[in-house]
């Protein structure tokens, strides 16, 4: 019996964590973010649209799709006790006034004090502290005030403009997507009606005929979910066709499956699509 070298154990501890890591994602995250009912839709029948012929890859309409901002919140508690005179910790998402900080008053990465520790409760229901816990914003077309001055070095060339919503729509317009609707009808559904988009209208631009991909997937949202979660027929199926086509299609991982409803270890990369 060959006793494991230090590369075996790195591959296999890999091997696992890649497995427990997309279990979390097909089991827990996926649901969250476009529901169940869809998720099982979709493992039970196959995918529709996402069906790559050689390795995986992410499009740019995932791309957009994805980015989730409006879930954010302008501010958060980030634990109970380093504010002043021991009272919770508030901070900023985002705040100009922070630029250059050595301890910044709000939560851009990069720097550390003895204060910025996270008291995890306040984003998890842990047992007994139910109530403590805050959620997110909703899926709809509303980003918090931070998202309007991002500070640069929370941008990956450092370069304006510093309007998170102007770069998201400026993506659609470089990479060339089509627009909502276009998309919608590709993927042979139904498209939102005007009166979903009718905050659109007094630009006089037509834009709630033909709207960039990223707000239409927020208001698609807003309009079928109630903000809950991603829509069903846009937002929701590119998102969760790519995840779960991405986690099928690769030989190094998988999703553990389950056993009585109870998580169980993984086994092998064949357990993908078990429940």
């Amino acid at each position: 019996m060959s006793v494991p070298t230090g590369a075996s154990r790195f591959a296999e501890a890999r091997r696992l964590t890649t497995w427990h890591y997309q279990w979390i994602v097909l089991h827990q995250m996926l649901p969250a973010f476009v529901g169940q009912k869809l998720v099982d839709h979709i493992r039970r029948h196959g995918r529709r649209h996402y069906r790559p012929s050689g390795e995986p890859f992410i499009p740019v309409e995932f791309q957009i799709a994805y980015r989730l901002h409006t879930l954010a919140r302008p501010s958060y508690r980030l634990n109970f006790t380093s504010g002043p005179g021991g009272t919770p910790l508030f901070l900023f998402l985002f705040h100009p006034s922070q630029n250059g900080a050595a301890d910044p008053d709000d939560l851009r990465g990069g720097q550390r004090s003895p204060r910025r520790f996270v008291d995890w409760q306040t984003f998890f229901p842990f047992p007994g502290f139910e109530a403590a816990m805050r959620t997110t914003k909703k899926v709809d077309r509303l980003i918090s005030t931070p998202m309007f001055t991002l500070p640069l070095g929370a941008i990956a060339t450092g370069d304006p403009p510093t309007v998170l919503a102007q770069r998201n729509l400026l993506r659609h317009v470089t990479w060339g997507l089509p627009s909502g609707q276009a998309i919608a009808r590709a993927m042979g559904e139904k498209v939102l009606g005007g009166n979903d988009l009718r905050e659109l209208r007094p630009f006089g631009q037509g834009l709630e005929r033909s709207t960039p991909l990223w707000h239409y997937v927020n208001a698609e949202a807003e309009a079928m979910e109630g903000g809950e979660r991603l829509g069903p027929v846009v937002g929701g199926r590119i998102v969760a066709e790519v995840i779960i086509g991405s986690s099928s299609s690769t030989r190094a991982g998988s999703s553990p499956s389950q056993d009585g409803g109870r998580r169980s270890r993984p086994r092998s990369a064949e357990q993908a699509t078990s429940r």
